[in-house]
């Protein structure tokens, strides 16, 4: 099983992973802004994963991408539904908010996904409803705006953004293009400015 990662795309998804459990250790441990600075890197490795698969499929065994394919839905969970979650309990420190936004995320993101792994993408190359992969970057932002917003508000901000966002999961009314070509360096740019930002925002509150 283990030689499945010697393929190149697999290889990425598996730093990705790495990033996954660094920034989940993060955030538990009291460094929200590192911990999404880190799954950032989960997030756009997830997208050069499957360009690198695209390029090489000619060239890849039997089996890799049947394999790839499982390896990335599991990544697209972790940094998609469970740290969203995980971010919106911590930042509403248990209300019973937090746990309604956390429970719709988690049923509407595991929808989301088992759809998609049935259907995917439409004829011509766009995702039904909204990607989970749009979690983590919405966070980003949330995050830097946190001082334009009261401690009391940012909580109930973070819970209702993530409830309505919970709901485009699942909407069949939007149709949203993968990315693919240009937007993927242009997501990396984002992730790796978001890093930066988050890391800098958290060194300024020490």
């Amino acid at each position: 099983m283990i030689g499945y990662l010697r393929d190149r795309a697999n290889a990425i998804t598996a730093l990705a992973y790495l990033f996954a459990v660094i920034g989940l250790f993060l955030a538990l441990n009291g460094e929200i802004e590192l911990g999404v600075a880190a799954m950032l890197w989960t997030w756009f490795l997830d997208h050069w994963d499957g360009h690198v698969a695209r390029k090489m499929r000619h060239l890849r065994r039997p089996g890799v991408a049947e394999f790839g394919k499982s390896f990335d839905g599991f990544a697209d969970l972790i940094h998609g539904v469970v740290f969203p979650a995980t971010i919106i309990i911590l930042v509403g420190q248990g209300t019973m908010l937090s746990l309604v936004a956390s429970l719709a995320l988690m049923l509407a993101g595991a929808i989301r996904l088992s759809y998609f792994e049935n259907v995917g993408l439409t004829s011509d190359a766009r995702f039904v409803g909204i990607p989970v992969s749009y979690g983590t970057p919405l966070l980003t932002i949330l995050l830097l705006a946190r001082p334009l917003l009261s401690d009391d508000v940012f909580p109930t901000t973070v819970a209702a953004t993530f409830i309505i966002l919970a709901l485009l999961y699942v909407t069949t009314a939007i149709r949203v293009p993968a990315i693919r070509g240009i937007a993927v360096p242009i997501a990396t740019s984002f992730a790796i400015a978001g890093s930066i930002a988050l890391a800098t925002v958290a060194g300024i509150a020490r």
